[in-house]
């Protein structure tokens, strides 16, 4: 794996050569009158496209005590319209030869098909059906609600590592909304009523408060003639924006837990980041430093304390700075059997010591290895269209997608070392250990 991907490094450095230029995809955007946004991504290589809705809601639009409300619902938007009888549209569509999902996150509900060009305006004329056209009714709210109960048990109270990251981010984010996990809390959905499932979905599915994402075999006027057709005419409504608290800076907060069922030592350490909403000009240089500790198994942070100290077994960084607040940059491993405070001094020396080795020359390789993925993305309509909606839904400008590449290139490894120093010191974080039953630091 690792030479392959030498190799597509060293085809795809040529192919970029650092002067990528602006209009990497061909993407545009529209609005309806009625205030939904539509983005369209052509790529006329297959007779396919994807359809994806963005609301800009999710888990942290919740009111305190409705904590599941939004994943509840999302359940819900399968069960029927006055149009479409109950648990028939999947149904509908699988015989068109859909694919047909959701999902949602903190600050987004997305609902997505992937299908032939042919049967698009099936797939659009179900979607924009159930944008206002949900049908309510006790026993079907009262089984779903049943269901996300028992998936909220089967994710979260059965899973122990599941319960640390819960806990681990309640810490973190204090009174903030992302602190509160997208599952829900068992009390809060066994109190749920069919009415607030209603005020929720009247509150905020509305085409102002969406961004529909048209990615593949499309072009823009079609795409313009079939969203008027079946969304134009869906009236806007007053939705509401969520007040998101202040995170203190310097704050440092620490947990250790030992549950059952737990065999390996677990170590996490979550940094609030800046985001596209929040300095989006370090976006980059975080994703950068992403990459350049933890990228792959010949990056510094890996090689430091897997191959050679061995103090994990496992290790890796993460980034996401695509959301409407706060971003968080994780480093999570699986430390070998030795002393927590020994492998925290070994972690934080690794990394003094990557970004002290970091140069010029070793971040041009890192930028390489991200600009390689460009390619595959291009010919990509789902993960695209993914990653294009997610970006406009949370508030972020498509140049976020369309000029990723140039803005890679702009950063210098002094920006890179900048965050990852802001982060280790300043940043509000958490650092969390997760033991085997009955296991203690010794």
């Amino acid at each position: 794996m690792q030479k392959y991907f030498a190799i597509l490094t060293a085809l795809f450095g040529a192919l970029f050569s650092f002067e990528v230029k602006a209009q990497n995809f061909a993407m545009e955007d529209f609005y309806l009158d009625n205030g939904l946004q539509v983005i369209v991504i052509e790529n006329h290589k297959a007779p396919i496209v994807k359809q994806m809705l963005f609301y800009k809601v999710g888990a942290a639009d919740e009111k305190a005590g409705q904590k599941g409300i939004a994943h509840l619902l999302e359940h819900m938007m399968f069960r029927g319209t006055d149009k479409v009888e109950k648990q028939t549209l999947n149904k509908v569509l699988e015989e068109n030869g859909a694919e047909s999902n959701a999902f949602t996150a903190q600050d987004v509900t997305a609902y997505h098909q992937f299908l032939d060009v042919s049967r698009l305006e099936l797939a659009m004329f179900l979607e924009a059906d159930r944008m206002r056209g949900l049908a309510f009714d006790e026993d079907t709210f009262v089984t779903e609600r049943d269901i996300v109960f028992q998936e909220r048990k089967q994710v979260i109270e059965n899973n122990p590592a599941a319960k640390f990251f819960e806990n681990l981010n309640k810490i973190l984010w204090q009174e903030h909304p992302y602190g509160t996990p997208i599952t829900g809390y068992d009390s809060d959905i066994a109190g749920l009523s069919v009415d607030d499932a209603k005020e929720f979905y009247n509150k905020y599915y509305a085409p102002n408060n969406a961004v529909l994402v048209l990615s593949g075999d499309i072009d823009v006027k079609t795409a313009k003639e079939l969203a008027e057709k079946y969304y134009g005419n869906i009236k806007a409504t007053q939705t509401e924006k969520a007040d998101y608290p202040q995170i203190a800076e310097n704050y440092k907060a620490r947990l250790e837990m030992s549950l059952p069922d737990v065999k390996l030592k677990r170590f996490v350490k979550i940094f609030v980041a800046p985001s596209l909403n929040h300095d989006a000009d370090k976006v980059y240089a975080l994703e950068l430093l992403s990459q350049y500790l933890c990228g792959d198994e010949n990056a510094p942070l890996y090689q430091d304390m897997v191959v050679k100290d061995k103090a994990a077994l496992s290790i890796d960084t993460g980034y996401d700075g695509v959301v409407k607040s706060y971003g968080s940059f994780v480093i999570s491993a699986v430390p070998a059997d030795i002393n927590t405070d020994e492998f925290e001094a070994k972690l934080l020396k690794s990394w003094q010591r990557a970004l002290k080795n970091l140069t010029e020359e070793k971040l041009n390789l890192v930028k390489r290895k991200l600009l390689a993925d460009m390619v595959y993305l291009k010919d990509n309509p789902e993960t695209l269209a993914q990653i294009t909606g997610r970006v406009a839904a949370v508030g972020g400008s498509l140049e976020y997608v369309d000029m990723y590449a140039e803005k890679i290139n702009e950063v210098s490894f002094d920006e890179v070392r900048q965050v990852a120093e802001d982060l280790w010191q300043k940043a509000p974080q958490v650092t969390g250990i997760l033991y085997p039953e009955e296991t203690v630091n010794e």
